[in-house]
């Protein structure tokens, strides 16, 4: 599973990708399907949600409009109705870090990416992301020839504030 942060284009608004899920064989977003607890899908939907849910601002959740607008086979994708980029990338480091994984960000965000950062309190560093060598998914070429030309940066070294929620997916 490779985890992303990143302005999608067009219409969208920010966004978090979980790409390259295993276990999404057949997925078919226009079905109702069993999906294993287990399977990436599941596991990344549930850490968007719980964390979510973790950061609330009473009386409303985090993000009270936080829309899974990406769901293809090997894919699910978060978009987040909010210019407030210090909470999106809090939410979006809480999630990675339930899922055990880095968090990518796509230059997309570069321009807002230190900002968000500093005002959240969160300090981190960042290295140029590499290619996945074995993806689960053909579509994630894409992805790698993105990584390849350096679209990419996975996010290291990342401290969270004092009091940031954690979440458990078990």
């Amino acid at each position: 599973m490779f985890l992303s942060l990143e302005f999608p284009g067009g219409d969208k608004h920010i966004s978090f990708f979980a790409l390259d899920l295993a276990g999404d064989e057949g997925f078919d977003p226009c079905r109702s399907s069993y999906c294993d607890r287990d399977c990436d899908r599941n596991r990344a939907d549930r850490a968007v949600r719980a964390a979510n849910d973790a950061l609330d601002n009473k009386p409303s959740k985090n993000f009270p409009m936080l829309f899974n607008q990406f769901r293809w086979e090997g894919t699910t994708g978060w978009e987040y109705w909010s210019r407030d980029y210090d909470k999106v990338l809090t939410h979006a480091l809480v999630v990675a870090t339930a899922l055990g994984l880095p968090l990518h960000v796509h230059k997309s965000f570069d321009a807002v990416l230190l900002d968000a950062a500093e005002k959240a309190g969160i300090t981190l560093d960042f290295v140029a992301a590499v290619r996945v060598t074995n993806p689960v998914t053909r579509e994630f070429e894409y992805t790698n020839r993105q990584l390849d030309n350096g679209e990419y940066i996975q996010l290291v070294n990342v401290v969270l504030p004092q009091g940031t929620p954690s979440i458990d997916l078990d």
